[in-house]
This record gives structure tokens, C-alpha cells and sequence, in this order.
């Protein structure tokens, strides 16, 4: 029997699965069109300030946003934490099997988990957000944007870029032509990843090995990384190839010249990953952004710098989201030194 013909139910993981990880509890939960259901916190929910929707970065947690979530709250914006699907408490659409060969690419692909963001809107009652993602975060808040402009009231891009990040990987483009022959490995001899991912945990070692390969900056902290570990030790391998192979397949440069939106574009300057000439691009793609630039951050830029993103981010609003009659927006290009 073919995968199409056979009926399956969604995965869920077991409602404990996240508790020794997850900072911030994902006591909500919608199941969106395709049958998945998505987990999700709902924090501040009096805030008198525009509501603000996290979306997640590739393989991440909330330990993402773990400095910025409360500096967000105290300025008054009620949050939307949800998990990715396929990761933490979030299911997916029918269990992953070996290899994710029960998956599609389609399932965890950028416009899908797009639609996952404006279903947690849906669930909360939200009409409008502010919409902060990060690394593919960025790339899921744009066809957010494409699938509902009307629910997006900002957005604040960090860190990511608008097209296929393996193009860019550490300045490089051997990472679009490798990354074929990696995935094949990992969803056809998913065993081979065992060893490695059973020692992904002590907060140390993986530190050290984030800022050996440059994924993590100078201002991280084994402590920051800790949870991150812990929640990516507990993640199929499998499904974190599929969806890497979903945003290589992304594009939303033809989205960049007719977002309306107001948009704030977060770039670090040593990115090794998305560097900062990808967040430049979606800068210079969409008319009326602005652009703050972080010389010193790396990839981590939400861990590393939470006060000062929030510091921008509150200035950004003031101005643009809820504009002073008489003031006009002017684009604003800034480097910021860390």
C-alpha cells in the first residue's frame, strides 16, 4: 500500500515530552487544516500593546527567545510562542517512520508552516500581529505575510534570509550541491546519526562545538545553548533534513517589492550562516524597511543581544506600527556596535 493510500492519524508527541526543556509551557494547542496539531503558549494576554508572534528557526526552541519573550511582556505585548511542527510538543500530520519516509516535502514546507503561525492567530483570537522570526523564521514570516497580509501588523526579520540559506552557508554555495547526498544518508540510513545525536546534551561540549563551527557568538553562554541541546537530542534527525530540504526549496524574493507591511531587518555581522548580506538583501528588496546591523553577532543575534533587540523593537513600533500623527517613516540604515 502507497503512503497515499493508506489512512494514517497525526503524530503527537507525549504531552511530558517537552518538560525538561521548554521555557516557556505550551499549555495551547490547534489542530490546523491538514490534521497537525500545533502547540503553543499564549503569554501576557492583557497587554495593551500589539500582539507579537514568534516563528521559530530551523531545529529550534524557545531558548531562542528566552531573553526577549519577558523584555517583550514588559513593554506590554501579549506573546505567541508556538513550537514548529515536528518539534517540541508539536505533531505532524502522520507519524514521520523511518527516515521520514511517511513525510513529503510539502509537509514541513515554508508555506505550510506558515499557515501553522496564522492558525495559532486563528486559535487566539488574534486579528493582527507583529511577527519576529528568526533563520528560517524569516523565511516562514514572509509567506506568512503572502498568505495573509491583512493579519501581519509588522514584521521584524532576524538573522535569515528570503531564499535557499544553503546558497550562503558559511559564504559558500558547496553546501547546495552537497546537502543532496547528505540528506539521502541521513533519510535512508537514518542509524548513522545515532552516536552523535545520543552524546547532543551536555550544555559544555555542545557549546564549545557551536563556537568551534561559528553557529553560535561570542556573547552565547553554555547556559543560553542548554535547553536548545536538549530539545534537539529530542528531534527526529530525519525530519530536520526534510525541512531543511523545504527551505532550500524556498524563495520569497518575488514577495520583497510588495510588502506593505512595516518591516525591521536584524542582520549580524558574523553570521557564518545567513550572513549579513542575505538580511541586506531583504532590506533592500523591501521598500520603507529599516535595517539595524549587529557587527559582532553571530547567528545566535536573539540570544546574544535580547535587550538590545527589544530596545529596537519598541522604538520600531512606536514609530511604525502605532505612528505619531505628523511623523513621517523614513527608511533608516544603522550599524549597531555589540
Amino acid at each position: 500500500m502507497s503512503r497515499d493510500e493508506q489512512t494514517w492519524e497525526a503524530w503527537e508527541p507525549h504531552e511530558t515530552a517537552d518538560a525538561h526543556y521548554a521555557l516557556f509551557a505550551k499549555d495551547r494547542r490547534v489542530v490546523v487544516d491538514d490534521g497537525t496539531p500545533i502547540a503553543y503558549a499564549f503569554r501576557n494576554q492583557g497587554g495593551k500593546k500589539v500582539p507579537v508572534l514568534f516563528a521559530n528557526g530551523w531545529s529550534c526552541s524557545d531558548a531562542y527567545w528566552a531573553g526577549l519573550v519577558p523584555a517583550l511582556e514588559d513593554q506590554g505585548h501579549p506573546c505567541l510562542i508556538p513550537d514548529t511542527r515536528g518539534h517540541g510538543r508539536s505533531g505532524l500530520p502522520r507519524p514521520a517512520g523511518r527516515g521520514a519516509r511517511n513525510l513529503t516535502v510539502d509537509d514541513v514546507s515554508m508555506p505550510r508552516i506558515a499557515r501553522d503561525l496564522l492558525a495559532v492567530l486563528d486559535d487566539a483570537g488574534v486579528e493582527r500581529a507583529l511577527v519576529v522570526g528568526h533563520s528560517m523564521g524569516v523565511q516562514t514570516t514572509l509567506e506568512a505575510y503572502r498568505a495573509g497580509a491583512d493579519r501581519v501588523a509588522g514584521m521584524i526579520l532576524i538573522a535569515g534570509t528570503a531564499e535557499n540559506p544553503t546558497r550562503s552557508f558559511y559564504g559558500q554555495s558547496i553546501g547546495h550541491h552537497a546537502f543532496p547526498v547528505g540528506a539521502a544518508i541521513v533519510r535512508n540510513v537514518p542509524e548513522v546519526l545515532s552516536p552523535i545525536w545520543q552524546i547532543i546534551g551536555p550544555a559544555g561540549p555542545g557549546h564549545f562545538a557551536a563556537r568551534v563551527a561559528r553557529a553560535a557568538g561570542p556573547k552565547t553562554r553554555p547556559s543560553d545553548l542548554h535547553p536548545y541541546l536538549l530539545h534537539l537530542r529530542s528531534t527526529d534527525p530525519a525530519v530536520l533534513v526534510l525541512t531543511a530540504s523545504a527551505m532550500r526549496e524556498h524563495s520569497a524574493v518575488d514577495l520583497l517589492p510588495s510588502v506593505a507591511s512595516p518591516t525591521l531587518v536584524l542582520a549580524a555581522g558574523a553570521d557564518v550562516f545567513t550572513p549579513a548580506r542575505c538580511s541586506e538583501a531583504i532590506h533592500h528588496g523591501i521598500a520603507d524597511s529599516e535595517l539595524i546591523t549587529f557587527p559582532r553577532a553571530g547567528h545566535t543575534l536573539p540570544v546574544e543581544e535580547p535587550e538590545a533587540i527589544a530596545r529596537a523593537i519598541e522604538y520600531f513600533v512606536a514609530r511604525r506600527i502605532n505612528p505619531p500623527s505628523r511623523r513621517r517613516s523614513a527608511t533608516r540604515s544603522t550599524k549597531t556596535s555589540r
